[in-house]
């Protein structure tokens, strides 16, 4: 963050006839000094970064040329009032410059809550990023600091606060940053289904039986495989069997609840993790999923008639430090036991 600093006596500092070609010349100052307060104001003008100044009595006494662009008020408007706010917000309240004139550190958290530090670089000086909808376009982020000025004897006379305007830069973040969670849901997603890929199940099911095993809750898992779908592909088509496939997926979500999961394990075959849930709560979930999917009708191009498919379902419930691959398997060997009860079935043999 840039900081405007001001060189000379600020016990000094009073309001300028003309901010930026006259000089205010004090009884008794030296040429050489009035040469350099001349040189200051002009460093100061001419800055690109927006900066204000505000005495202890909270006067505006100096407002650069930058800061007129960016707020749209000249500095004639705004020196020797108080309404320096206006430019920032729609109510009156104190800026940041406003506390630290006062010495009332301690408010700073209260007005810009998680928003402000103190600067690491400079005594009685706050750094902070906030959005300010009184700007024009609709309001703008401004990244700003606020820095004490103090006289000879060390007492507080003013402050400079310096502005930024990082509206274009806060939006490209918040693109990226969208971007990138869209990347990342992308690669945990089966794009047909709309479920999470089984590279996700895997990172995830690991992650829920640590959590098992440490607080000793329960945990089960379905494996549902679609019946006879090689025969309904050969029969109809790719295309409509990935219908099949998708309308399995819309059936799993509409059944689930917030804490469960759901994932395209590979193919025809799904599978659904379900924390805090025992072996019998499972199988009252996986009925609901069975018959809502029997009951979806299908309309193949090639079919006369309204088509019904089926689905089998395994259901395990997680072992004390049973870990991760048998009980996949425990779930796949019940899954097979419901095909070879008859299939269109649950299945659930506990361990």
């Amino acid at each position: 963050m840039k900081t405007v600093f001001f060189a000379g006596r600020v016990s000094d500092m009073t309001k300028p006839t003309d901010t930026t070609k006259k000089t205010v010349k004090r009884a008794g100052a030296t040429p050489l000094l009035r040469e350099k307060e001349q040189i200051l104001r002009e460093v100061f003008e001419n800055s690109p970064i927006p900066t204000f100044v505000i005495d202890k009595k909270h006067r505006v006494i100096y407002w650069n040329r930058a800061l007129e662009a960016m707020s749209g008020l000249r500095a004639s408007e705004v020196i020797g009032s108080r309404d320096h706010w206006k430019v920032f917000y729609h109510e009156h309240r104190p800026t940041i410059a406003d506390l630290i004139v006062d010495e009332r550190h301690n408010e700073i958290p209260h007005w810009y809550l998680g928003k402000c530090n103190k600067s690491k670089w400079i005594e009685d000086a706050y750094e902070a990023t906030d959005f300010f909808p009184a700007l024009e376009g609709g309001g703008r982020w401004l990244r700003f600091t606020a820095s004490a000025l103090k006289n000879a004897g060390g007492v507080i006379a003013g402050v400079v606060e310096t502005l930024e305007d990082i509206t274009d830069r806060k939006l490209a973040e918040d693109a990226l940053r969208e971007s990138e969670a869209r990347y990342r849901t992308l690669s945990v997603t089966d794009s047909l289904t709309g479920l999470y890929n089984s590279r996700y199940f895997y990172d995830q099911m690991q992650l829920e039986i640590e959590r098992a095993e440490r607080y000793g809750h329960p945990l089960s898992l379905l494996l549902l495989d679609i019946d006879n779908f090689k025969r309904f592909n050969d029969t109809y088509g790719h295309l409509e069997g990935d219908e099949v496939l998708i309308r399995l997926g819309q059936v799993i979500r509409r059944c689930l609840r917030t804490t469960d999961s759901a994932y395209r394990f590979g193919g025809e075959e799904f599978t659904i993790v379900l924390p805090e849930t025992a072996g019998d709560a499972a199988i009252i979930l996986a009925e609901r999923i069975r018959e809502e999917f029997a009951n979806e009708n299908f309309h193949p191009v090639e079919s006369p008639k309204i088509v019904h498919e089926t689905v089998s379902i395994g259901v395990a419930e997680y072992l004390p430090r049973e870990g991760l691959r048998p009980f996949i398997k425990r779930a796949d060997f019940n899954m097979y036991g419901a095909k070879e009860q008859g299939k269109n079935r649950v299945y659930y043999q506990p361990a």
